[in-house]
């Protein structure tokens, strides 16, 4: 069914008559009575009765003007929440996330749903790899990672450093290896260590290690995970020391576990990721300027 004979419908059923209609509509009065009298024919049914210039809409035609509006403000509805997404003011946005690099959302994240508060967000806290997996399968739109990248094909992602984390020990609260906020690192040498290590080729389990390897021991490594808040919590539990980023201790949920810079410093880069020369919402546009701007 032609969506204007429903628009004429409804108007003349709200003007009362054919000439007020055909006037509020722009067309002439001749037509519009055709296109009711098309409407009717095609329906099988009278939808207004007309006597002597007086109209009354029939029982069918009122229930059908009723769905008339309805269907007409769902469309407008749809114009209007398509033209919002495509100014990114509606949506959802997909981003995925490293554990450890979950404390750089938060500040972004209430600065947008502030100024976007009909945007809503899924997250997906994967590891480094996993993340860029999410992107080039277009599961998210933008990634969170610690560099360097991962996957095999990396020539169509555009990389955005956000920070370089030091790599921290975060020791039990009831040990006392060390109380000043640096360590040297040959003091971790006989200590039962908690690393943090996603899947890759490269990480920040590889660059302690080779830390290690540099002052002449290797790390004892009693537990490795790509999720630090596990590492923090078996930390709290007595298990052994966690090696994580800096901005990692910001999920720590009890201020007696006692945290320490790494000497020499050891650092862990991230980034902001995307997909070159693809569709990119104009949410995701948005908050990726967000992001950017505070870092």
């Amino acid at each position: 069914m032609d969506l204007k004979k429903l628009v004429y419908f409804v108007t003349i059923a709200e003007e009362g008559q054919i000439t007020r209609a055909a006037k509020r509509l722009h067309i002439a009065q001749p037509p519009l009575s055709m296109q009711l009298k098309s409407l009717e024919k095609e329906l099988g049914v009278m939808l207004i009765k007309r006597d002597k210039g007086e109209f009354e809409l029939t029982p069918e035609g009122a229930t059908f003007y009723k769905r008339a509006k309805e269907v007409l403000n769902s469309i407008n509805e749809m114009v209007t929440e398509v033209r919002e997404e495509q100014e990114g003011i509606r949506g959802k946005l997909s981003i995925g996330t490293v554990m450890s690099c979950v404390p750089y959302l938060p500040p972004a994240l209430k600065f947008f749903q502030e100024k976007y508060p009909d945007v809503s967000f899924q997250l997906f806290e994967e590891d480094s790899r996993r993340v860029e997996d999410l992107l080039q399968s277009k599961e998210i739109e933008l990634g969170i990672v610690r560099l360097p990248l991962q996957s095999q094909n990396i020539n169509n992602i555009s990389i955005y450093p956000l920070q370089s984390d030091p790599l921290v020990a975060i020791q039990p609260a009831d040990w006392n290896i060390s109380k000043g906020k640096t360590i040297s690192i040959e003091k971790l040498e006989n200590q039962p260590l908690l690393i943090l290590h996603g899947r890759g080729d490269y990480s920040v389990f590889h660059k302690f290690v080779e830390m290690c390897n540099i002052y002449g021991f290797n790390p004892k490594i009693v537990c490795e995970s790509p999720d630090v808040t596990t590492l923090m919590k078996l930390a709290d539990s007595g298990i052994g020391v966690a090696i994580v980023p800096k901005i990692a201790v910001q999920l720590m949920s009890k201020e007696s576990l006692w945290c320490a810079e790494i000497i020499p410093e050891i650092n862990s880069d991230t980034a902001l990721i995307w997909l070159e020369n693809q569709y990119m919402s104009k949410a995701a546009q948005n908050f990726k300027d967000v992001l950017l701007d505070l870092f």
